[in-house]
């Protein structure tokens, strides 16, 4: 069973193509990066920059070669056909793309990162056609919690569809105590998974104006909303000679809302990752109805918000259904009683699955997994330090 990345041009208006290389060459790559103004992350970053977290990046591989991550990945691991590598090759572009908008470093006018502290964890989990085995993102899952991921970016996802096996994974992750964040998908349709798995933070994306953006995939199991529209981050330079790009799509607005809860697992070592994802949902910043909704989930992720918030700690994952009552009488005894439970400030809505105790979910059949989807594919930017490659 595989799925497929469903790849589509980025369209430009003529007019715009023509003028952009002149436009953009008098910035400064990180000037370009217009959501760190948009998302206030300069004063975030006055608190955190995301120093000792670890942040695994589950897509094509990293390019540890690319001058704005120097330092900043990890040996890491490949499945599938890239199974044998420590992901730190990327033929692709995307998985560079994604790590440089969670942790580059800025260094010598480059671009810069949510969490340039943090450290990738690169885990190469597509082939030189974009073809997975479904197992290979939940094994990528598995492979990330066992060797210190405290944040896990999942900017791919399955149509509508899942398997026993991905739940599991999610779950073993969550037990692990990592944070899960995952993109809802370009297609307007409904989150895929694994953001509509419960405990996943599914992010949707917005535009330059704050609205949603017009292809992201929404539903009731949206938890986030984050830009996605024209973000400029890193690209290997075999891919695109300058070294960076354009990119829209959810799978950016993913990588973003990773980098945040990066920054609080920096700010809050000690913080439990139910308690980050909780003060990541409680923080965020309203944009429609109050309270969660189906296109922007709770809101826009808020990183300032998320880092200063004093709130209680949680019982366990909000984005988790509540435990199932027991069936079974307990036996009388003389001790106090322990108060019932009470519930969980969010019940997420996990389909084909019920939940139980222990963070285990319990699946009959297997679901057939459907065309797979990220981010739209990047179109090149100009940088200062090199020559613009021909726009297509």
């Amino acid at each position: 069973m595989t799925w497929k990345h469903d790849v589509a041009d980025v369209h430009l208006l003529s007019a715009l193509a023509a003028a952009l290389p002149l436009l953009l060459a008098a910035q400064s790559i990180e000037e370009q990066e217009w959501h760190l103004d948009a998302l206030d992350v300069y004063t975030a970053q006055a608190q955190a920059r995301g120093d000792g977290v670890i942040v695994a990046v589950i897509d094509s591989g990293v390019d540890a070669q690319h001058p704005d991550l120097a330092g900043q990945v990890l040996p890491g691991a490949g499945f599938g056909r890239s199974k044998g590598t420590d992901g730190t090759t990327d033929t692709d572009g995307h998985g560079t793309g994604m790590a440089g908008i969670i942790a580059a470093t800025g260094r010598g006018g480059g671009a810069l990162g949510i969490a340039p502290s943090a450290k990738i964890l690169p885990i190469a989990s597509a082939d030189e056609k974009e073809q997975f085995g479904l197992d290979v993102v939940a094994d990528s899952i598995r492979w990330a919690a066992d060797h210190g991921a405290k944040v896990v970016n999942m900017s791919l996802g399955f149509s509508s569809s899942m398997t026993p096996t991905l739940v599991k994974a999610v779950n073993y992750a969550i037990e692990k105590d990592v944070v899960l964040v995952a993109a809802t998908g370009n297609e307007g349709k409904e989150v895929s998974a694994p953001a509509n798995i419960n405990g996943v933070i599914a992010v949707a994306g917005t535009n330059k104006a704050g609205k949603p953006w017009a292809s992201s995939n929404v539903g009731a199991d949206t938890v986030l909303a984050a830009p996605a529209e024209g973000i400029v981050t890193i690209a290997p330079e075999s891919v695109y000679a300058s070294g960076y790009a354009e990119m829209d799509g959810t799978s950016a607005a993913s990588a973003i809302v990773t980098g945040v809860a990066a920054l609080v697992r920096a700010r809050h070592p000690q913080m439990p990752a139910k308690d980050v994802v909780n003060a990541l949902i409680r923080t965020a910043t309203d944009l429609a109805e109050p309270g969660r909704d189906a296109t922007t989930g709770f809101g826009m992720v808020n990183p300032v918000g998320a880092l200063t918030a004093q709130l209680p700690a949680v019982e366990r994952n909000p984005l988790l259904p509540a435990p199932a009552p027991s069936t079974t009488q307990p036996t009388p005894t003389l001790a106090a009683q322990r108060p019932a439970q009470q519930p969980v400030d969010v019940k997420a809505r996990l389909p084909f699955v019920a939940a139980v105790a222990g963070g285990t979910a319990v699946m009959t059949g297997l679901l057939i997994a459907l065309p797979a989807i990220r981010s739209r594919r990047p179109k090149p930017v100009v940088s200062e330090r090199d020559t613009p490659p021909t726009p297509w």
